[in-house]
């Protein structure tokens, strides 16, 4: 009677075993899936700031070619400049705030 017991208590150690060796497989699978997921998220988000940029740096080269045709006085072109700037500093932090960082601030002030 005591090894029927004995074996019985190996045979639930086995399958505890086995049973945990399931449960990590799933969970590291679970893992996986996620940490993929989440790269793709910041790949895309990527991607999309990297074409907001350059279309805005499209648009720039032909305000400055624009401007190069037309002849501005300094006082137009500083509030020009200025405009631009409040604007291009809006849509940084609107991107920001859409991927959640700190786009153009300086390591000082992070």
């Amino acid at each position: 009677m005591s090894q029927t017991v004995t074996e019985a208590a190996e045979n639930g150690i086995r399958i505890t075993g086995t049973l945990l060796r399931i449960v990590a497989m799933v969970v590291g699978i679970a893992a996986v899936y996620f940490l993929t997921i989440q790269s793709l998220r910041v790949e895309l988000a990527a991607k999309a700031e990297n074409s907001v940029v350059e279309k805005l740096d499209k648009k720039l080269n032909n305000i400055e070619v624009i401007l190069k045709e037309s002849m501005l006085s300094k006082e137009q072109f500083y509030n020009f400049s200025n405009n631009m700037e409040t604007r291009l500093n809006r849509i940084e932090y609107q991107l920001g705030e859409i991927t959640g960082e700190n786009i153009g601030q300086s390591d000082a002030k992070k």
